[in-house]
């Protein structure tokens, strides 16, 4: 089986809600880097369940699917409890908190990892 890769998926649907989701001028402000737009793009984003899973605790809404894209990833649960201090039992959790987690701990880098594709892109065209 084949390791899920919370990065390279986290950052995909980053750039999908970007491209469909923003409007003009909110695009044309996030790609000009300004402060105020990156934070409130970002917060929204933390919220988005098809990007986190935050608002209602599912990205899968499926819970065998989050048990497989945990498979390997072990460690990034470890990482995203640790940082955000949880004392909590992931277990009793369960897979789709746990899968959701993950995603809520690597927004930021996949946000700006996104953003700068998407940046490199624009100033190409």
């Amino acid at each position: 089986m084949k390791t899920y890769s919370y990065p390279a998926h986290e950052k995909e649907d980053i750039k999908q809600f970007i491209e469909a989701r923003l409007d003009a001028g909110t695009f044309g402000l996030l790609i000009q880097g300004d402060e105020d737009t990156i934070e409130d793009v970002k917060d929204l984003i933390f919220d988005q369940d098809d990007i986190t899973g935050n608002m209602s605790g599912s990205y899968t809404m499926n819970t065998r699917k989050a048990e497989e894209n945990l498979v390997g990833n072990w460690d990034l649960l470890e990482e995203a409890i640790n940082e955000f201090d949880l004392h909590v039992n992931p277990i009793e959790k369960g897979a789709e908190w746990c899968d959701s987690l993950i995603r809520c701990y690597l927004v930021d880098w996949c946000f700006t990892e996104a953003l700068k594709e998407i940046t490199k892109q624009e100033t190409k065209n």
